[in-house]
């Protein structure tokens, strides 16, 4: 029968995306998890694995639907030590949590903070990624838990803060006259799309009104959408938590007046089948919202 030592190698290789990187992250030998990996195929009777040199590592489809139920057996694991810890006093464990740029740079500090205070036994691990890569993880068990913005229907989802929607706009423009802008405003108007999509929520909403959309220039960094604000190519639809900490006039800001908020929630793939630890973070989370 295959062992828990095996899986949990599989899953770091899969982690890692090689043998070399998953054998440091592990203090193993490279032949040593190698020789893992293949006796686990063998005991399954399935090739989970395609590695060639020189080529990136390839996970097969049996091997795609094997991680998933490998992931909820350690994930299981997980959780009875942590009911035998609780019983024996204390809650150990580590949570995995996964998270967007805005809220890594303004909410996740004070959270970690707050929660290695209340529970030091626990160890909390992070990714950073897009709303979609978060689900993914999310879906895969490849995290415990995540931040997203709502909606996000495939998951079961705790909401936490709204955060209202600003437009940026270059020197000179006829929009600063106004104290707010309007989504009709907009029609038109070269846009600056970021690739993490903060403005999709009103993109949607503009198309809903026929609001003419003129995605001028898509961008993966902020800063570089700046740049291009200041000369005067386009405007920027942001989130008021994006801006902080951002070097950019705040005379050239303007409320997008609309009921539209971003909704930032905690998301995982099931309340009810969340490990104690988990439950702890929301927990404690959720308060320092409140």
């Amino acid at each position: 029968m295959p062992t828990i030592t095996q899986f949990e190698i599989f899953v770091e290789v899969i982690n890692e995306g090689s043998f070399t990187k998953a054998a440091k992250a592990l203090h193993m030998s490279q032949p040593a998890v190698s020789h893992a990996i293949a006796s686990l195929e063998t005991e399954l009777g399935v090739i989970l694995l395609v590695r060639e040199r020189g080529k990136d590592l390839i996970v097969t489809d049996i091997g795609k639907r094997v991680l998933l139920q490998i992931r909820n057996i350690l994930n299981c694991r997980e959780k009875i030590d942590q009911e035998v810890s609780l019983e024996k006093g204390q809650i150990t464990g580590t949570i995995r949590i996964a998270t967007f740029p805005s809220v890594t740079a303004h909410f996740l500090p004070k959270i970690i903070r707050t929660f290695q205070q209340k529970r030091p036994n626990v160890s909390l691990t992070f990714k950073e990624g897009s709303q979609e890569e978060i689900i993914e993880w999310l879906s895969s068990r490849e995290i415990d838990i995540g931040f997203v913005v709502l909606p996000c229907s495939e998951l079961n989802t705790i909401p936490l803060v709204k955060d209202r929607y600003l437009v940026m706009l270059p020197d000179g423009h006829p929009l600063l006259k106004n104290k707010f802008v309007q989504l009709f405003d907009l029609d038109n108007e070269p846009l600056i799309i970021s690739n993490g999509g903060y403005e999709a929520p009103i993109i949607e909403l503009m198309r809903k009104q026929k609001i003419t959309i003129n995605e001028k220039y898509n961008t993966s960094n902020l800063n570089t959408s700046l740049g291009m604000i200041k000369e005067g190519l386009g405007v920027l639809i942001l989130p008021e938590l994006s801006l902080k900490n951002l070097s950019f006039p705040k005379t050239n800001i303007r409320l997008l007046e609309t009921n539209n908020y971003r909704h930032i929630a905690l998301a995982l793939p099931s309340l009810k089948g969340a490990s104690r630890a988990v439950q702890l973070f929301i927990q404690i989370t959720r308060e320092l919202f409140d």
